[in-house]
């Protein structure tokens, strides 16, 4: 079995190669760092993934994977007035534009061959009024394409979900001022924010052993924050 990984060479991206290693996955990563960590079974691929055809070349090369997992992203942490358009741009091509071409040919490849999973990691902040504006619409947009994708693809055997997690304890928390992240601590049900071990075995599931039925689904990861 094989998976290629976007952004997989650090923090919840990490743990996910590292759950799906374990699981016997031959696990191919997209980054532009590299992994530092030689580990069985895993191939490092340098690659900027807001960069649409650079990243299509090296998938291309890897071959059509059993499982994809979307999650290379980025946030600012910008009010919506500090964005200026290259912003703009550099934030929707890392967190969708480029995620979802990806997934189109992934998802086109897959069901050629009966199918595979896709996976693609969301937000809370898609799902509320976020103060990253941009950030929120492009995991909004991210899990509506795995929705489309779904349908689309589906009944040739693509199944696409997303996790949707709340603050994640990651280096990305270091963007958000500390009185905010004392009150999201506070609001949650287990007064703590998730590990990224949490959100990869989440991730982990849905690219191996969930039901078929789930498929077009977002799993929601915020212990209370934002029941729907």
């Amino acid at each position: 079995m094989k998976a290629i990984i976007t952004g997989g060479n650090r923090g919840i991206g990490l743990e996910i190669t590292k759950k799906l290693l374990s699981k016997g996955f031959e696990v191919h990563v997209l980054s532009r760092s590299g992994v530092s960590a030689a580990m069985d079974g895993l191939t490092s691929w340098t690659a900027d993934v807001s960069e649409y055809e650079q990243a299509l070349q090296i998938v291309e090369k890897i071959g059509t994977p059993d499982v994809f997992i979307n999650n290379a992203g980025m946030m600012n942490a910008k009010t919506a007035s500090d964005y200026d358009g290259e912003a703009i741009l550099h934030t929707l091509n890392m967190n969708l534009i480029s995620a979802v071409r990806l997934s189109v040919h992934v998802a086109e490849r897959m069901a050629g061959k009966g199918g595979g999973r896709i996976v693609s990691m969301g937000s809370i902040a898609g799902e509320i009024g976020h103060p990253d504006i941009w950030y929120g619409i492009s995991k909004a947009g991210l899990m509506n394409a795995m929705r489309s994708l779904a349908r689309t693809y589906g009944p040739r055997g693509v199944i696409a979900n997303s996790v949707a997690p709340g603050p994640v304890e990651t280096d990305m928390m270091k963007n958000i001022p500390q009185d905010r992240k004392e009150r999201l601590k506070a609001a949650t049900i287990s007064q703590r924010f998730c590990l990224a071990e949490e959100v990869a075995e989440t991730v982990s599931w849905l690219a191996s052993d969930a039901p078929a039925f789930i498929n077009g689904e977002v799993i929601d990861m915020n212990n209370g924050t934002n029941y729907r």
